[in-house]
């Protein structure tokens, strides 16, 4: 197989490979694809389950229901005191707000409220109790909370009339009950709090009083900035101080490296010495520069000459004797800056300590501040509430108004829809449910990324389904082929027919996926690497002879001589009778024969002159097809046809039956493996793929045949 062909194989194999990828974690596709499969299953249990809950519906008692609906005032002075006040525990216990929350709802179905309704029909309606009426009551709200919606329910229509009523009286008078005891709680409540919370505001202003006087300051802010200020200027003078320092001990290493070298035209030591040790350097100056010159005029041992060597001599002793105090100097100039940087460094850290301090205080005065501003802002609400309470007071109208009437009792008409709806839809999931199951016990493979997971090889094409071509198969079942005759008419008006019936069966509307296919196999180059192929399935009826004919066809059709072996002995006559050739003798009477001539069984194709078959007619029950196969015989007559044809296509018998593939794979230049979708299991194709993959049986790909 060359570079490009393999290219190409791999690009198909890729592209393949990113659609299945751009799925995702849920193949949402391949779950429509099962639920459409399925659809019979799905629609059936839909219809059974919806005509169920109809049945259901239509036979059981109707139900009245009557609703009216209460306005809430959405904010009540109550209301304002429980949000606001500090002490939540308390406030929750002595105030209770009137939105209509799901708390407020629950004390609207207590037996506080419904017993009186209760106790009052029991004379008219015997069977009534508590839980009869909460069972078919309902409370719901809008979405500010504000209107409240009842909804009574019963099988007695007169009943839910007088329970429809009973309720909003009820309802009413609870809410003026609860205005009347609420205010009057709230009052004592903030009467209660108010002096509570205005002594933790004196304590917290005493506590700020104090830390004022304690450190002598008005505002701690103002007073803290002013200690960094502080601290930055004492960093400015430690740099300046240090950069001294380490300039003075340069000066004092090189002046120390001078002295001790005792040189004339030392510059630090003369800016470092004292007075008379400069002088001195200056007078061993001008004795060094007498020396020199007479040097020029006197030896060694002339008195003048040693007159100058002594005078310099005293000259270095009393130098010696000067540089002790220049040391000295040096290093009380050192151990001074040493001590002003060890000043500044001390300051640093007792202001840096005092910064640390102060936060410290100004946190304490701003946690307190904040406390204070805390618990001063609830209680000047407090202050005003309670003005507010007091005007409240003296009012006595309920703060709930109905805004309908208890409407007269209707039946329940949309139940029957209702429940249709629902059986439907228990019915789509359950059918969804059971087709699947039933998708996954037929374990069939409808998916080419399946198939090309399963066997570990390239998808090498896709041959599309084709309606047509199940009608041409569905035609020759019924109608089997007209058989030559003696006489030449006869002959020639069954040929006429059987050229027809071929030409139609291989002129498929899928035509393009076979000269894709041939493309993909490098079989239209002239210097193609493949001149013998094995076209084989895992089980029969994947349509591999359709495969095989079609690709030959297609091969055939561009001027390359091509030959198709039928070599599925024990299903003979299968490629003769699709391209209606009549053949009494075949491939297994050349292999159990010593006299037949191969050449002349070999039938040229009625649609195309380049396009050739060898028959297979069935074996006797007493002939061993597989040791035909297997033969010698075989292998000659497999090689003499390689030199008669630009391409051989065998087809053999599937691989999960018989090990025909085996047995000729190896003398040709690869294998080909049709599936079939919706008609192969996983099992079976695992069960084939792998002897394939176990082997050296060189495999080209897979070819999908989209059958249904």
């Amino acid at each position: 197989m060359d570079v490009n062909k393999s290219h190409q194989i791999a690009h198909m194999n890729q592209n393949f490979q990113n659609d299945e990828t751009a799925e995702g974690g849920l193949n949402l596709a391949d779950l429509k694809d099962k639920i459409i499969r399925q659809i019979h299953i799905v629609a059936g249990m839909a219809i059974f389950m919806s005509s169920l809950a109809f049945f259901s519906a239509s036979n059981r008692s109707p139900t009245y229901e009557s609703s009216f609906e209460i306005f809430s005032e959405p904010v009540t002075i109550e209301t304002k005191v429980s949000a606001s006040a500090t002490d939540s525990g308390k406030t929750t216990e002595e105030i209770t707000s009137v939105d209509l929350d799901e708390v407020q709802l629950k004390k609207l179905k207590s037996p506080e409220i419904i017993m009186p309704i209760v106790l009052n029909m029991k004379h008219k309606y015997p069977e009534i109790d508590y839980d009869s009426i909460i069972s078919t009551l309902t409370l719901t709200t809008n979405k500010d909370k504000n209107i409240l919606q009842v909804y009574y329910q019963h099988g007695d229509h007169q009943q839910v009339k007088d329970v429809s009523q009973a309720l909003a009286k009820a309802y009413l008078t609870y809410s003026l009950k609860r205005r009347q005891s609420g205010l009057n709680r709230g009052l004592d409540f903030l009467e209660e709090q108010i002096p509570r919370i205005q002594t933790q505001v004196n304590i917290f202003n005493q506590q700020l009083q104090q830390l004022r006087k304690k450190y002598n300051f008005l505002d701690p802010q103002v007073q803290g900035s002013q200690i960094p200020q502080r601290i930055d200027s004492l960093i400015v003078k430690q740099i300046e101080y240090k950069s001294q320092l380490e300039k003075t001990q340069r000066l004092a290493a090189l002046a120390k490296k001078e002295l001790e070298e005792k040189s004339t035209a030392s510059t630090t030591t003369m800016l470092v010495g004292t007075s008379r040790y400069n002088a001195l350097l200056e007078d061993l100056q001008k004795i060094d520069s007498e020396i020199a010159k007479k040097s020029a005029i006197f030896t060694d041992q002339s008195i003048e000459f040693q007159n100058l060597q002594e005078q310099r001599r005293a000259i270095v002793s009393l130098i010696n004797l000067e540089i002790p105090t220049i040391q000295q100097k040096l290093g009380n100039q050192i151990n001074l800056e040493k001590k002003q940087l060890q000043n500044i460094n001390e300051e640093i850290a007792k202001m840096q300590q005092t910064l640390q301090e102060w936060l410290e205080i100004t946190r304490e005065y701003e946690i307190i501040e904040r406390r204070m501003k805390i618990t001063a802002q609830p209680l000047d609400e407090l202050l005003v509430k309670r003005e507010i309470l007091k005007l409240e007071s003296a009012q006595r109208d309920a703060p709930w108004k109905l805004l309908t009437l208890p409407e007269e009792p209707k039946a329940d008409a949309t139940s029957v829809v209702n429940y249709m709806i629902l059986g439907t839809l228990l019915g789509l999931l359950l059918g969804i449910g059971a087709a699947l199951l039933f998708e996954q016990y037929q374990n069939l493979v409808y998916n080419p990324n399946e198939i090309e997971k399963i066997t570990n090889q390239p998808i090498l094409g896709i041959i599309p389904f084709d309606k047509s071509q199940k009608k041409r198969v569905n035609f020759y079942k019924k109608n089997s082929l007209i058989k030559l005759s003696n006489s030449k008419a006869e002959q020639l008006i069954n040929n006429n027919y059987n050229e027809n019936y071929a030409f139609k069966n291989l002129q498929l509307q899928s035509i393009e996926a076979y000269i894709s296919l041939g493309s993909n196999l490098g079989l239209f180059k002239k210097n193609k690497d493949i001149h013998s192929l094995i076209i084989t399935s895992a089980v029969s009826g994947e349509g591999k002879s359709t495969v095989a004919l079609n690709l030959a066809r297609a091969i055939a059709a561009v001027g390359a001589k091509v030959l198709v072996v039928d070599a599925d002995m024990r299903n003979p006559n299968n490629l003769t009778s699709f391209v209606a050739l009549h053949s009494t003798i075949g491939l297994s009477d050349v292999l159990s024969s010593k006299n037949l001539n191969t050449q002349t069984l070999i039938q040229q194709s009625l649609v195309d002159n380049n396009l050739f078959i060898l028959s297979s007619i069935k074996a006797s029950s007493d002939v061993d097809t597989s040791k035909l196969l297997a033969s010698s015989k075989m292998r000659d007559l497999m090689e003499v046809l390689q030199y008669s044809f630009d391409l051989i296509i065998y087809d053999v018998a599937s691989i999960v039956d018989y090990a025909d593939v085996n047995l000729l794979a190896n003398h040709t230049d690869g294998v080909i493996l049709v599936t079939g979708l919706g008609k192969l299991q996983a099992s079976k194709l695992k069960e084939a793929s792998s002897p394939l993959s176990m082997s050296k049986i060189p495999v080209l790909g897979v070819v999908v045949n989209k059958l249904i």
